[in-house]
Order: structure tokens, then C-alpha cells, then sequence
């Protein structure tokens, strides 16, 4: 099994972007503290070949499984592209701050490698937003994507997939009462983000790619780090598209924001125009990959030209009461004729995505079909000129990031074959 090496870092104040002056001060002061350029120069790349590490789908989100501790102890986390850290549910939990979970709760105690930061300490000193008092163990509260966490900031062994190291990781302890039910089984997050605290970053990669396969029996997904992450027909099929700088105009790589943008030239939806960058209220400016949205969203004027692509394609009229979380459904719909979708980026590369991933079925096997695209005025956002490409969009293609060219590739591809 190869090595992660050892990284004492720990993002505190992450996932939503309204907290990166948190997270800017704390990567500040890593660097006064001289850590973080040393931490990252030690670190080494997952296993010679490359990390493989399995996923699985459960409850509309794509897992994995991994253990932390010695005896390992077994976890399982949503993987989240934009996440800044690892962090899993400890057994120190209060019971009216505890969400339910699948596996058993990590137990610390019970780990003989385990070590909790100390408030003492220089990396504790630097956590802008540290909860501490006296020498006792350095506390910290952060956001996730489901509610407040508030955990111990900590080290231990790690095992993901066919890699090994000792990785710095959240115990959380308690969280607010939004996050109960919405777990639905894994007991934290592994976040991939554009952070050193990430399962990226603190690996060390240059490059990390990811394969998700449609959610079914069989069905198999994977994440690649390091050597693993290639693309089968080396990227032939599309050139590779520049990743955006963090927050998508500044490139001072300050900690605040995980994202992982690109440029968007425009939409089709057949020979029609939904959005082109240099259009009027239908600009589309910058897109933003995530695998921890299912369902995909654009700009209020792209989505309304969208939708009146899609119901004049279909020839019957909408429902009026669509079931959640969907704004657009059609009873007894034949989409036969409802044309592709093909998304042009900076570069010329383009995602082609046919009525089968765009239109599903609700559930309810009496023939609706719902457009699993929003608009993003549903999300708390201030900027409506981002995109988002939820996982749906993105089923049997492999992505391919070049952390070193920072550039994404992609490309079609049966993801239960790469695994």
C-alpha cells in the first residue's frame, strides 16, 4: 500500500464562501508559523501507480468509504469537489448535537495514533477560528453543506482506497439540528477543494481525475489520485480548458475559495442558442463543477431560454404543481424529441449531454419527466452569472484536473469499467 505523507493541517471555516476571510487568515498564518510551505515540500504523492479510491452512491450523493485510527476504525464521507477538509463524526458527540449514521461513530480512545491538536500549538494559533481555553484541546466551528459542525481539530491514520499516511482531519462533536436526517448514513464529508487541507491538497498530487457512473446495481465510480488519473484516450477527444483562478478573477490562491471554475462560452440545446458569453441577459460567464449537487443550475435568463426549448420540444404543457426539488415536469412525455445539450468551453472543448440526463423520471413510474436543471436564483447566491454542473450532468464522463497545467480534460467513458 503506498504512502500520504503526514500533514498537520486543518481547514475550519469553509464550504460557503461568506467565510473566507476566516480562511484566509488562517492560511496567513500558517505561513507566519513557517508550516505550510515545509508541510507541503515533505509531502509526497500517493502510491507510485496512483491512488485509487472506490465510490458508491447513497442517498443522492456519491461515498466513500475509508478508516482512521489504529485498529482502523471504518468511516464513510460524501465526497465533495469544492470540500475543504476531511471530517467525520466522533464518538465525544453530544447526544442533541448527534446525526444519525450508518457506521459506528469513530472512537478516539480507541486509536493508539490518534492526537488531537493542542491549543498551545503553533497550527492552533493560526485557526482563526479556534475555540480554546487554556491547554486543552483546540476546538473549532465550521459550515458544511448541511448545517454548523463544531469538532477537535486532529491526526491519525488514514487509509483511503490503496493509499496510507497520517492526515489531519475534523472530529466533530457536535452540530446543529439541520444536519440530523440530511446525512442520510455516511458519517462526514471528504472534501477534494483547492485547499491544503483537502484529501487533494494534503496529498501532495499534481493531478486527480473522477468517474461517476449512473447510480445502480453494478454501477461502479472511482477517484484517482496522483499517476492514476489519466484519461484512456489521453484527452484526444477535446482539448483541455483552463481552470479559472479562485473566485474566478483573482489568483492570489489565499485559501478562500475550494471552487473549481471554468470558462463557459456558451449552451445549445440542439440548433438553438440558450446562452452564449457574449449575449445579453443570457451570459454565461463561469461554470462550477461539483459532485455534491445532483441536479445542475443556470443563470435566471439561460434557464427560462432553456425551458422554453424543452416544452416546445415536448408539445405538452407543464405541470403546474411539479413535485420537489424540480421547477419543470411533464406527464406522458415522449422526449424522443428533445434535442441534446452541448456546452462549449474556453478552448473549444465541449460536454455533450443527451434528454436521458437532463430529463428524469420522477420516481413514481407514471411516466413524468422532470428537468434536473434550475435556475440558480434557487440558491443563496449573490452572483447569478455562475453555473453550476451538478453530478447527473456528469455520469459516465471522466474528468481529469492538472493541478501542475491547471487545466481540466474530459472526456466520455463506462466509469464501472475504469474501476
Amino acid at each position: 500500500m503506498g504512502s500520504l505523507a503526514p500533514m498537520q493541517l486543518l481547514v475550519l471555516c469553509l464550504i460557503s464562501v461568506t467565510t473566507c476571510a476566516a480562511a484566509h487568515g488562517l492560511r496567513r498564518g500558517l505561513d507566519q508559523q513557517g508550516m505550510r510551505g515545509r508541510i507541503l515540500a515533505d509531502a509526497t504523492a500517493a502510491p507510485p501507480g496512483g491512488a485509487v479510491v472506490p465510490l458508491h452512491w447513497s442517498g443522492a450523493r456519491y461515498v466513500a468509504n475509508f478508516t482512521i485510527g489504529t485498529p482502523p476504525q471504518a468511516v464513510s464521507g460524501i465526497v465533495d469537489l469544492s470540500g475543504e477538509l476531511v471530517w467525520t463524526q466522533c464518538a465525544a458527540c453530544r447526544s442533541s448535537g448527534c446525526f444519525k449514521q450508518e457506521l459506528p461513530v469513530f472512537d478516539p480512545s480507541a486509536s493508539n495514533t490518534y492526537r488531537a491538536e493542542q491549543c498551545g500549538s503553533p497550527l492552533c494559533k493560526s485557526i482563526p477560528t479556534r475555540n480554546c481555553s487554556g491547554d486543552g484541546e483546540c476546538g473549532y466551528e465550521a459550515p458544511s453543506m448541511f448545517g454548523d459542525t463544531f469538532g477537535i481539530a486532529s491526526t491519525d491514520a488514514i487509509a483511503i482506497g490503496n493509499a496510507e499516511g497520517r492526515l489531519a482531519f475534523g472530529c466533530v462533536v457536535a452540530s446543529d439540528g439541520s444536519i440530523d436526517g440530511a446525512m442520510d448514513g455516511p458519517s462526514g464529508f471528504v472534501g477534494l477543494g483547492r485547499t491544503p487541507w483537502s484529501l487533494v491538497g494534503q496529498s501532495n498530487v499534481t493531478a486527480f481525475s473522477y468517474c461517476l457512473a449512473p447510480h445502480g446495481p453494478g454501477k461502479k465510480s472511482a477517484l484517482f489520485l496522483g499517476a492514476s488519473a489519466k484519461l484512456a484516450g489521453a484527452g484526444k477527444s477535446n482539448p483541455p480548458t483552463p481552470l479559472l483562478g479562485q473566485h474566478a478573477s483573482n489568483t492570489s490562491d489565499d485559501g478562500s475559495d475550494p471552487y473549481y471554475t471554468v470558462q463557459l462560452e456558451g449552451i445549445k440545446a440542439g440548433d438553438v442558442a440558450v446562452a452564449a458569453a457574449s449575449s445579453g441577459g443570457g451570459a454565461i460567464t463561469v461554470l462550477q463543477l461539483e459532485t455534491f449537487r445532483p441536479l445542475s443550475y443556470l443563470p435566471d435568463a439561460a434557464y427560462q431560454a432553456l425551458e422554453k426549448v424543452v416544452t416546445a420540444a415536448l408539445g405538452s404543457p407543464s405541470m403546474a404543481n411539479p413535485p420537489e426539488p424540480f421547477d419543470l415536469c411533464f406527464q406522458n412525455a415522449a422526449v424522443s424529441g428533445v434535442p441534446d445539450l452541448v456546452f462549449t468551453f474556453q478552448g473549444g472543448a465541449t460536454l455533450t449531454a443527451p434528454p436521458s440526463k437532463y430529463l428524469l423520471g420522477d420516481g413514481n413510474g407514471n411516466g413524468t419527466v422532470c428537468l434536473s436543471i434550475l435556475s440558480s436564483t434557487r440558491l443563496d447566491s449573490a452572483d447569478d452569472g455562475v453555473s453550476i454542473l451538478g453530478s447527473l450532468l456528469q455520469e459516465n464522463v471522466h474528468f481529469l484536473f492538472d493541478l501542475e497545467k491547471e487545466t481540466l480534460s474530459f472526456e466520455p467513458a463506462d466509469c464501472s469499467s475504469l474501476t
